[in-house]
């Protein structure tokens, strides 16, 4: 039963359309490799929140989401990386269009914290894909390889 999975796996993987940098119509934002690798640290912990956070949603712990969403996500997240070096805090080589969508990201999350913690799941929802919308705007517009 399993040989068939890997095989139609396999058969996907190798059909799928390749993506190379040079065709990607993504603005690049150039940074050096300190940068990168803060950001990419950064971008693995927002996904880690996030699946925390619709974790909490999914039992229904909505102050628990909040929480996450604000500490992890939100405007408290701000500024986590002014104490590194110039060369490794990637809000330097940003321009002000990508600042803004991070802004409003974090401004998203904490509307998000906001709702949750009134227990309304539908709203919760509303808000969390507000959050998520800007994630998708900026991995949409930008890349820095």
């Amino acid at each position: 039963m399993k040989l068939p999975i890997i095989a139609v796996a396999l058969v996907a993987v190798l059909s799928a359309p390749t993506f190379a940098a040079d065709t990607d119509a993504r603005q690049l934002v150039p940074m050096p490799p300190e940068a990168r690798a803060t950001m990419r640290a950064e971008m693995l912990d927002n996904q880690l929140a996030l699946h925390q956070i619709i974790g909490a949603l999914a039992e229904g712990k909505y102050a628990e989401a909040a929480d996450i969403a604000e500490k992890e996500l939100g405007i408290s997240a701000m500024g986590k990386h002014r104490k590194l070096p110039s060369n490794a805090r990637p809000g330097m080589f940003m321009s002000d269009e990508m600042h803004a969508v991070g802004r409003a990201g974090h401004a998203a999350a904490s509307d998000f914290a906001k709702v949750a913690k009134t227990g309304d799941m539908a709203k919760a929802l509303t808000a969390l894909q507000a959050a998520t919308g800007t994630c998708v705007a900026c991995h949409r517009n930008y890349r820095t390889q």
